[in-house]
């Protein structure tokens, strides 16, 4: 847990007070911005949502001005409109045929041009109906295939809500059905499925967990890799998954990167808890229109311990990262990107350094060496055989490695002496295409393949002190298997109102033969004007994490000589969804949507002997994954619940968004007991509003935000106190396997910024604090050999920090 404690110290201990900080915000700012207003450009393409053609002479109008602002598309769907006031603007895009566009709640600010790719979807007209003209639902996903549960998110939002320290996992986890057991660590659970069932995706490819001091198997961390300002619009989907989407069984998000402006240069820094960041974007050939974006960011945690920061804690985590993307549209070959995302991570804890202030990251005379890093690279090319059909080529490759070391340290000159050490590479080599058909505007075909090359090598080793011997639990020389996919999907829209989404998903693992063929449906009817009810149902398979493929079982106990791979004919985790959906538009500004759903897992890996073990209960531990062997698929497992979201959407300077989430996730192992799994957590609440407030002209602003959670505490296995004692670590009464809860969780959290728009610059400055009333929220309970107790381990306290921002 050395990470998540890192994080539990780390807050700045001189925040000047509030009153203070808006004075100096105030002051430093005066002049002469009041009098004036400023305006900047907005442009972009309008384009079919199916078939990606530019439609020409669709009309923007920027709404709620009191002259005339508006502007057509050319023939390749472009647009400009020019002297758009800073502020919040809605546009209203029209074309003939198609259905009506609204985007409301367009930040338009004098640092930065806004670059927009508009989608219009073709109505689908009978004799007896009338034309629909009505707000798109701004949280209904990009992809039209996505029936239920699933939600289109603005990179924005997680840099307004509070608590959302600019990370997407962390933004989504105040989604209905989206929980985190760990202040420290992202990794998400989703309808009490474990982390381990997400899939991430990048420009059409499956990416490593893209997050800075990640551990073996997991797909959270403590800092994201995945930096909102580059990020463009994107999707999450929890569950019922439409067919081109893979190998997860919890949840997937499906990313996206933004172009960068190919018109004219725009740059940001930016300082916070996220590190020193500083990007650039503009055109690599304006009479081509290629782009550059690229964005740098390194850990500010070591330069402020220089300028003597006190964190409180000996090992200060140093972390960077680089993103960027190459886009090169042509007038015949159609569309080449390329695009990239790497980050490394490191921290040690000596034991010399150490005082009694410190939080234990490791036992006593320890030394510790943790470090993690992370790449993906990838090339896309998207074509257009007709103005009905196009093609989409996405390769990559990506890898994640791991390295820990420990040391222990005795007597009065101590030699270190190498009790544990873990190397481990994790990769892939992808490649897939993509053919997506609009037969017209009832149907659409989209089919596609996929083959992913995986790598890995292992170099894991313990000292057993019984035996006085290394345990070599994972090594050997470089492992490769293939994972081949294909899926197929079909678009049926009756009415504009009634729409089939269909589709078959189909994968094999080379390395034992698994398969899976796995079909998927979901109907959505709106049956009201505002009003809509939707039905999805799917079949999901997942291979287990990869190092449980190659994990040795020693014939002798001492773990040496003969081995087998006891693990290496794992099937697929399988699962069953089905959700059934309400929605409720009040008006443009206010939405309700209710959710329940039912999952049934099923050849969920557990242990061969009589055990509570199963894959079901991994994935949510900074410390990795247990090495556990000699697996059956022979488990299974359920969830269900119901999920409400109340929702305002930003208007009139504010928002507010409450999500509820009932649920119960249950197991059963080898055992054949039937139990809670980890992250059955019951319910949770979240309760989020922000206000804005102009200041003379709409060109500063302060933003208040709140954010409160209130969700059922960790589940937990108890410790015996007397076998620890005996035993000198902690034995745990495996009867009794998530029987117990900790006290319920509940964290506030507070964020005010200031904003300010001046000629083509825009700055903003923050502070943000979690947990504000200091609320103790236990993680865990651990066994300390000395002097034999149990003691419980907290979650953050109260965090503070800030940031500044400046765009020009």
């Amino acid at each position: 847990m050395f990470i998540s404690t890192m994080f539990k110290r780390t807050v700045f201990r001189n925040i000047p007070s509030l009153k203070t900080f808006l004075i100096l915000l105030l002051a430093g700012s005066a002049g002469s911005v009041f009098s004036q207003n400023y305006s900047q450009t907005v442009r972009g393409r309008v384009i079919d949502a199916d078939s990606k053609s530019p439609l020409f002479g669709a009309t923007i109008i920027v709404t709620g001005l009191d002259t005339f602002l508006g502007s057509a598309t050319d023939l390749d769907g472009k647009f400009k409109l020019q002297k758009v006031p800073d502020g919040r603007r809605a546009l209203k895009v029209s074309y003939i045929g198609y259905e009506d566009a609204f985007l409301n709640d367009l930040i338009v600010s004098s640092g930065k041009e806004v670059v927009l790719q508009i989608e219009l979807h073709e109505k689908v007209m009978t004799a007896k109906e009338v034309e629909i003209t009505s707000d798109r639902d701004k949280t209904r996903p990009n992809n039209d295939m996505i029936t239920n549960s699933g939600r289109d998110f603005d990179p924005e939002e997680a840099n307004r809500y509070a608590g959302g320290r600019g990370d997407v996992s962390r933004m989504v986890e105040n989604y209905a059905g989206v929980a985190s057991g760990n202040d420290a660590n992202n990794a998400i659970v989703v309808r009490g499925n474990s982390p381990i069932g997400v899939l991430w995706e990048l420009e059409g490819s499956a990416i490593p967990n893209p997050n800075h001091f990640s551990t073996q198997g997991a797909t959270g961390g403590p800092i994201s890799m995945l930096n909102t300002n580059v990020l463009a619009h994107s999707d999450f989907i929890t569950g019922a998954f439409p067919a081109e989407y893979g190998n997860a069984d919890a949840a997937v998000f499906d990313l996206k990167l933004r172009d960068g402006n190919n018109e004219k240069y725009e740059f940001i820094a930016q300082a916070g808890l996220n590190g020193l960041e500083f990007g650039a974007e503009g055109p690599i050939s304006k009479s081509t229109g290629s782009s550059f974006l690229i964005d740098y960011r390194y850990s500010n945690l070591e330069p402020l311990q220089l300028l003597g920061v006190n964190f409180g804690v000996t090992g200060i985590p140093i972390y960077q990262d680089l993103t960027f993307k190459l886009n090169f549209p042509t007038r015949k070959y159609g569309t080449f990107s390329f695009w990239g995302l790497g980050g490394i991570s490191n921290i040690t804890v000596d034991n010399n350094q150490q005082n009694s202030s410190d939080w234990s990251y490791t036992s006593s005379g320890q030394d510790l060496g943790y470090g993690s890093s992370t790449g993906a690279a990838g090339f896309d090319h998207l074509y257009s055989f007709t103005d009905k059909i196009y093609g989409r080529l996405a390769a990559s490759v990506s890898a994640d490695q791991l390295r820990v070391n420990i040391d222990t340290l005795s007597g009065a000159n101590p030699t270190p002496f190498n009790i544990y050490n873990n190397k481990q590479t994790e990769g892939q080599y992808n490649i897939n295409y993509t053919v997506t058909d609009k037969i017209n505007s009832r149907n659409t075909l989209k089919a596609g393949i996929t083959y992913a090359e995986l790598f890995s090598s292992y170099n894991n080793t313990y000292y057993d002190t019984l035996t006085k011997a290394y345990v070599y639990q994972l090594q050997g020389k470089t492992n490769y298997a293939g994972l081949a996919q294909g899926f197929v999907s079909w678009q049926f829209r009756l009415t504009d109102r009634l729409t089939f989404n269909s589709g078959l998903h189909y994968q094999q693992f080379l390395l034992n033969n698994s398969q899976a063929l796995e079909p998927r449906l979901g109907t959505r009817w709106q049956f009201q004007p505002k009003q809509a009810l939707s039905f999805a149902f799917g079949m999901h398979s997942q291979t287990q994490p990869l190092m449980y493929y190659y994990l040795r079982s020693y014939d002798n106990p001492a773990g040496t000589g003969p081995y087998t791979l006891s693990n290496q004919d794992l099937g697929f985790t399988k699962s069953d969804h089905f959700v059934l959906g309400y929605d409720y538009s009040v008006n443009k500004r206010f939405r309700f949507k209710f959710e329940t759903y039912y999952q049934w897992l099923y050849d969920v890996p557990v242990q061969e002997m009589s055990s509570p073990f199963s894959m079901v209960n991994v994935g949510n531990s900074l410390d990795g994954l247990p090495s556990v062997d000699s697996l059956k698929n022979k488990g299974t497992a359920r969830n269900y619940g119901i999920e409400i979201t109340i929702e305002k959407f930003f208007s009139k300077h504010y928002y507010f968004l409450v999500t509820t989430s009932l649920y119960k996730s249950m197991y059963r192992g080898s055992d054949d007991t039937l139990r809670y799994t980890s992250f059955s957590g019951g319910y949770i609440v979240n309760a989020l509003a922000g206000y804005e407030i102009p200041i003379g002209k709409g060109n500063k602003m302060i933003v208040i935000d709140l954010k409160g959670t209130i969700a059922g505490g960790n589940r937990y296995t108890p410790i015996d106190p007397v076998a620890s004692k005996v035993a000198g670590e902690a034995i745990y009464i495996n009867s009794q396997t998530n029987a117990k809860t900790f006290m319920p969780y509940s964290k506030v959290d507070f964020k005010i910024a200031f904003k300010i728009n001046q000629k083509r610059v825009s700055e903003s400055w923050f502070v943000t604090i979690e947990n504000i009333f200091n609320h103790a929220n236990i993680l865990d309970q651990i066994y300390n050999p000395n002097p034999g107790t149990i003691v419980s381990e907290y979650q953050l306290g109260v965090f503070p920090y800030g940031g500044y921002r400046i765009v020009f």
